[in-house]
C-alpha cells in the first residue's frame, strides 16, 4: 500500500519544484500590474507591464535589441575564453606545483581584493574605451573562479590516485591529463560556469562605465535611463537576466552530460 501511494509522490515531485519557481515572479507581476493600474508610482518611474511588452516588441521588430545583444555576448565570448583559459593555466601550474602556489597566490589574493570597477580607470588610460579594455575587464573577473575552483580541484585529488601515479612513474603531463583533470573536473566546471556568469554581470558594467559608439545591452539600458524611458530600462533589466539564465542552465546540461561517467556525481550539488 505505501509503494502505490510514493509513485505518484516521486512522479509529482519535479512538477510541483518548478511550479514553485514560477509563484514569486508570477506574484511580483501581479504586485506590477496593480501598483500600476492603480497609478500608485508614477508610470514614468514604473510603467504599465503592457508598455513594457510593446517596447519589447518594437525594440525586437527594429533590430535594436537583436543587434545589442549580439555586442554584448561577443564581448561576452572574448573575455570569458580569456579569463577562463589563463584561470585555468594559472590554477593548474599553482596546483601542481606548491613552490609557485606559494609565489602565485598571495598576489593573486592581493589583487581578487581589489573591487573590479577600480580597474577601469587604469583600463581606460591603458587602452582607450574600446572593445580591448572591455575584454579585458571581462577576462580579469571572469579568472578568479575558475583559479580558485582549479586549485580546489586539483588539491582535493585523493593521495591513492597520486601514488597509483607515482608507482607507474607518470610524467606531469600524463598525470595532469590521466589523473589531476578527470579528478578535477567537477570541480573546475563549478568555476567555469560561475566564470561564464560573471562574464555575462560584467559586460553590463564594461559598458556602462566605459561607453562608446559600439552599442551593447548595457548601453542601451543606460541611454534608456538618460532618457527616463523606463520600460526600456526595464526590458533590458529582464533580457539581461533571461540570457544570463539560459546561459546556466545550458552550461550545466553540457557539464551533467560531459560528466555522466563519473559515477555518484551531481551536478545540483556541485
Amino acid at each position: 500500500m505505501m509503494k502505490s501511494l510514493s509513485l505518484p509522490l516521486r512522479f509529482g515531485q519535479p512538477a510541483v519544484h518548478y511550479g514553485r519557481g514560477f509563484l514569486l515572479p508570477l506574484i511580483l507581476l501581479a504586485a506590477w500590474w496593480i501598483v500600476a493600474r492603480f497609478h500608485l508610482v508614477s508610470a514614468l518611474l514604473l510603467p504599465k507591464p503592457e508598455a513594457v511588452v510593446a517596447t519589447f516588441v518594437t525594440l525586437f521588430q527594429n533590430n535594436l535589441l537583436w543587434s545589442s545583444l549580439e555586442c554584448s555576448l561577443e564581448l561576452v565570448v572574448y573575455g570569458f575564453l580569456l579569463g577562463a583559459g589563463g584561470g585555468l593555466l594559472f590554477g593548474t601550474l599553482m596546483g601542481m606545483s606548491r613552490t609557485l602556489e606559494k609565489m602565485g597566490m598571495p598576489l593573486f589574493n592581493v589583487i581578487r581584493q581589489v573591487p573590479l570597477v577600480a580597474w577601469i580607470p587604469l583600463l581606460i588610460l591603458w587602452c582607450g574605451i574600446g572593445q580591448p579594455a572591455k575584454i579585458i575587464f571581462i577576462a580579469v573577473g571572469a579568472s578568479y573562479p575558475v583559479v580558485l575552483n582549479t586549485l580546489a580541484g586539483i588539491r582535493g585529488v585523493p593521495k591513492d590516485y597520486l601514488e597509483v601515479a607515482h608507482v607507474f612513474q607518470y610524467s606531469r603531463l600524463k598525470l595532469w591529463k590521466r589523473v589531476l583533470l578527470p579528478a578535477a573536473l567537477p570541480s573546475i566546471f563549478t568555476g567555469i560556469r560561475l566564470s561564464l556568469s560573471k562574464s555575462w554581470t560584467m559586460v553590463i558594467g564594461a559598458e556602462a562605465f566605459m561607453a562608446n559608439v559600439s552599442t551593447g545591452i548595457g548601453n542601451l539600458m543606460v541611454e534608456g535611463g538618460e532618457q527616463f524611458r523606463m520600460d526600456v530600462v526595464i526590458v533590458c533589466i529582464i533580457v539581461i537576466g533571461v540570457i544570463g539564465l539560459a546561459m546556466n542552465q545550458a552550461l550545466r546540461l553540457f557539464e551533467r552530460h560531459f560528466l555522466r561517467w563519473k559515477s555518484g556525481f551531481n551536478v545540483e550539488n556541485a
